[in-house]
């Protein structure tokens, strides 16, 4: 059970959106742990620590993708992959937007010509891209061409 959760934030921290959860809710996952924890045969202090390190690990995941929803929710998409207790919290937000008048934010996109051979990269839009080689063209997010042109990775393309 601990190294389910273990699992869980390490997903989290190693991900830029939202991993799958391994219990369908936060109250699940306490509730298995307890039951678990009930029938380990361990001194009262060591059954304290682990509880703490538990609690620490699971308030972590929850601050980690409660931060990944906001971000979701400010690029006007839905979050997929929620626990029940976040599709609580979410749905009103979701519905309030849905109600209101529908916007499209235009997203600038350029041509990136790379200078070295680079690996996949995820853009801000969770597009997954790549891997790429030197002299190879790809139209990315203004933000992702600035940040590779700035390392020094690619630069924009002009054209002809």
């Amino acid at each position: 059970m601990i190294e389910k959760i273990r699992l869980w934030l390490s997903a989290e921290l190693n991900s830029r959106i939202l991993s799958d959860p391994p219990f369908s809710s936060y109250a699940e996952a306490a509730e298995q742990f307890l039951r678990e924890l009930q029938n380990a045969p361990l001194p009262q202090g060591v059954l304290d620590q682990v509880k703490e390190q538990v609690s620490a690990a699971l308030l972590t995941i929850m601050e980690l993708r409660l931060r990944k929803i906001v971000w979701e929710l400010g690029q006007a998409r839905v979050p997929s992959r929620v626990t029940a207790e976040e599709d609580r919290l979410i749905r009103p937000l979701v519905k309030i937007r849905q109600a209101g008048p529908q916007r499209k934010r235009a997203q600038e996109y350029v041509v990136v010509q790379f200078l070295v051979d680079h690996p996949t990269i995820v853009t801000e839009d969770f597009v997954q891209v790549g891997p790429f080689t030197r002299g190879d063209l790809a139209k990315l997010p203004l933000r992702d061409a600035k940040d590779l042109e700035e390392r020094g990775v690619a630069r924009r393309f002009l054209g002809a």
